[in-house]
């Protein structure tokens, strides 16, 4: 893939684009644009209640490497939310 080649479109490609936009906001990686690592509350939160609502509304529908992608990823962001928000 060149760089002026998006990745395929696909359900992991939508959970991982919003788990590091969740990451992001919760000061783990760097924002790309300032550089800086900094928690943004509002963002984080809305970045959780968005991945709780792509498990919601994709469930029964995901193949096992789907579904424990999804799972393990809620974990983790909520594991991190929980420890840096509260």
């Amino acid at each position: 893939m060149n760089q002026q080649e998006a990745p395929e479109a696909s359900f992991l490609t939508i959970l991982y684009t919003m788990a590091t936009q969740s990451m992001i906001a919760l000061g783990e990686i760097p924002n790309p644009i300032t550089k800086s690592s900094t928690i943004d509350e509002r963002q984080a939160r809305w970045h959780l209640k968005s991945l709780h609502v792509l498990e919601e509304k994709t469930r029964g529908n995901l193949d096992e490497k789907e579904l424990t992608a999804i799972t393990k990823t809620l974990e983790e962001v909520e594991e991190i939310f929980a420890d840096k928000i509260g």
